[in-house]
C-alpha cells in the first residue's frame, strides 16, 4: 500500500522508495529525466539536459547534477538536499528506486512520504499513457501522511496542519440555484483512498468504526444500503450519500451532504473536513480523537466561510459552544 522507508544516509534523513514498474528501463528513465516528460507528474519543472556536473536552478534553488550512468542512474542536488534515481531490469519490466536526503527543516519525513506517493501515482499514470492531476494526486495525502506517521512512529500533528492548509482538497458547495442540489445547499466531498472500496465500507457502515471518526452528537439513520458502494442515511433531518467506487487497488469516495440552511455551510463543511481527516487516521490505524482534530476547526472553518462567502462568526459561535473545545 506504501512504499517508502525511513533510512540514514551520511547522518541525515532519507527516504527511499523501490516499485517495480511494468515498463522497460529505457521508457522508464526517459520519464525520470526529460524535463518534457518530468513535467508530467513531477513536484516540479526541472530545467536540465542532464549532464553530468550540469547546474540547474528550479523553485528560487540552484541544483547540479552529481551522477549519471544512462539509463540506470542520476543523482543531483537541489538546496541542501540530494536526490537520486536508479533503475534495473526486472523481467519486462523494471525496478525504480528512489532516494531523498531531506532536511527535516523543511517538514517531517511522514508528510515528505505522502507527497512522494503522490507524485508516484501520477507517474503510473504517466506511464500508463494517461494523466493524475497534481490535486487529485494530493486528495489522498491525509491518509497516506497518516500511515506513514504510524509506519515512522512520528507525530503526526506537524503533518496534520499542513494538510488541513490543503485548501484544494476542501469539499465543495453545490447553491441551492444549482439543479443537482435540489431544495437547499450540498456539500460535496471527493476523496481518493488507498485502502479498498471494501475497507472504506467497513469505515463507513460499521458503528464501533463510526465511533472513531463520525460526528459524535447524533447517529445517522441509514435509509439505503447497498454495500459496498452507496450508503444513504439521514443527519438531524439531512440527507447524507456516500458512494464508493475502485480505483486501481484503492478507491474513490464521493461524499454528499444536502442541508437547508446554507449560512451554516462554512460551519458544517469545517465539522465534515474534521471528521474526514478522523478518518484517514482511522484507515491508519491510529484514530485521533475529537478534540485533536477540533484544534484546527477554526482555521479550516474561516477559509469555507470566505470562500463560500458567509457570515464566519455564527460557526465560531458554534465551535466555542462545542463540548469538545
Amino acid at each position: 500500500m506504501i512504499d517508502g522507508t525511513l533510512e540514514t544516509i551520511d547522518g541525515r534523513p532519507a527516504l527511499r522508495f523501490e516499485r517495480r514498474l511494468a515498463h522497460p528501463v529505457d521508457r522508464v528513465w526517459r520519464a525520470v529525466t526529460e524535463p518534457a516528460e518530468l513535467a508530467r507528474w513531477f513536484v516540479a519543472p526541472v530545467a536540465w539536459t542532464p549532464a553530468l556536473g550540469e547546474t540547474f536552478g528550479a523553485e528560487g534553488q540552484s541544483g547540479e547534477i552529481t551522477a549519471l550512468d544512462a539509463p540506470h542512474r542520476l543523482a543531483w542536488t537541489w538546496g541542501d538536499e540530494r536526490y537520486t534515481f536508479e533503475l534495473g531490469a526486472d523481467g519486462d519490466g523494471c525496478r525504480l528506486v528512489f532516494i531523498h536526503v531531506f532536511d527535516g527543516r523543511h517538514g517531517p519525513a511522514a508528510q515528505h512520504a505522502a507527497g512522494w506517493e503522490a507524485y508516484f501515482d501520477r507517474l503510473d499514470a504517466h506511464l500508463a499513457g494517461g494523466a493524475l492531476s497534481e490535486q487529485h494526486a494530493h486528495s489522498s495525502i491525509g491518509e497516506l501522511h497518516e500511515l506513514y506517521a504510524a509506519r515512522f512512529d512520528a507525530d503526526p500533528a506537524p503533518g496534520r496542519r499542513t494538510i488541513a492548509g490543503m485548501g484544494f482538497r476542501d469539499l465543495t458547495l453545490d447553491d441551492d440555484d444549482d439543479d443537482d442540489a435540489g431544495d437547499g445547499a450540498r456539500l460535496r466531498l471527493h476523496r481518493r483512498y488507498r485502502h479498498p472500496v471494501e475497507r472504506v465500507w467497513r469505515a463507513i457502515s460499521d458503528p464501533d468504526e463510526l465511533a472513531h471518526w463520525f460526528p459524535s452528537d447524533e447517529p445517522m439513520q441509514i435509509v439505503a444500503s447497498d454495500p459496498p458502494r452507496r450508503l444513504v442515511a439521514t443527519w438531524f433531518g439531512d440527507e447524507l450519500s456516500f458512494e464508493l467506487r475502485p480505483e486501481g487497488t484503492g478507491c474513490v469516495l464521493v461524499f454528499t451532504h444536502t442541508f437547508a440552511d446554507r449560512d451554516t455551510a462554512a460551519r458544517t463543511a469545517a465539522g465534515w473536513d474534521r471528521c474526514f481527516a478522523r478518518l484517514d487516521a482511522q484507515l491508519a490505524g491510529r484514530p485521533m480523537s475529537e478534540p485533536e482534530s477540533l484544534a484546527l476547526w477554526l482555521a479550516v472553518h474561516d477559509r469555507y466561510a470566505e470562500r463560500f462567502g458567509v457570515d464566519p462568526e455564527i460557526g465560531r459561535s458554534a465551535y466555542a459552544a462545542h463540548p469538545a473545545t
